[in-house]
């Protein structure tokens, strides 16, 4: 993933270097997150239980972190942005569940754990840059390191998995009076009920001095992953808060 940053770099550097000044934006966030989580993982003939990790299992909300970096060429944006997310929980199972060929016992005391590790490397061009209003569109590359882990006092099973995911998507931009605009962004793909996800979010924004912007708003990530017997579904949604700086 850096080298391919890099090489995206250089190569619109070389391309509209010349023709518009490079401006980097770089954004902390901070998400207030619910989540919800469905996981089924089979192995061979054992076919995994539905597990719902909140319900079953016993994980909290957490809030996470978020770094983003642009470089900007006139219309033309590069994008990439990093975001560890982390739950974990301890349950006692009040039902028998299957989880990577293994049982788990009913009245078994399970310490679980969902890691996923989120980055996003896009392009943007925006159709529309005026008078702070824009309208552009994103094709980004989604990339997704995910392990998921039950444990018990007999048992202890992990399983992961590592996919870079296409997506395409929309951003936009409205100016308000008194230094404030309205802005947001929507990005995924569908691959039909088996396959799909959604990253969006809307925002107000307030420009208190010229490189400064700090914001508030909404988000809402959504994962569906079927395979066979395996199963993903992830949600995690809530506010977000952000500060960005321009250089």
């Amino acid at each position: 993933m850096r080298k391919l940053a890099i090489l995206l770099a250089v190569v619109f550097v070389l391309g509209f270097g010349t023709k518009a000044s490079a401006i980097v934006d770089v954004e902390a966030r901070y998400w207030f997150s619910d989540f919800d989580d469905t996981i089924r993982v089979s192995e061979g003939s054992a076919v995994g239980t539905d597990i719902n990790l909140v319900d079953d299992l016993g994980i909290d909300d957490e809030n996470f972190v978020e770094g983003r970096i642009t470089l900007e060429l006139g219309s033309h944006k590069i994008r990439y942005g990093y975001m560890p997310l982390k739950w974990e929980g301890s349950n006692t199972l009040t039902s028998s569940i299957v989880f990577n060929g293994q049982t788990y016992s009913a009245s078994t005391n399970v310490e679980s754990e969902l890691k996923m590790d989120y980055h996003r490397l896009g392009y943007e061009y925006d159709i529309i840059d005026t008078l702070n209003n824009k309208l552009g569109v994103i094709f980004e590359v989604k990339y997704f390191d995910v392990e998921a882990s039950l444990k018990s006092a007999t048992l202890d099973e992990r399983e992961s998995f590592k996919a870079p995911i296409p997506t395409v998507g929309i951003a936009a931009q409205v100016g308000l009076p008194f230094l404030f605009s309205v802005g947001g962004e929507i990005t995924g793909i569908s691959l039909g009920s088996d396959a799909y996800l959604v990253d969006g979010e809307a925002m107000v924004n307030l420009k208190p001095a010229p490189f400064v912007i700090i914001s508030g708003g909404y988000r809402v990530f959504k994962l569906h992953l079927e395979n066979d017997d395996d199963l993903a579904d992830i949600t995690v949604k809530g506010p977000f808060v952000m500060l960005k700086a321009d250089f």
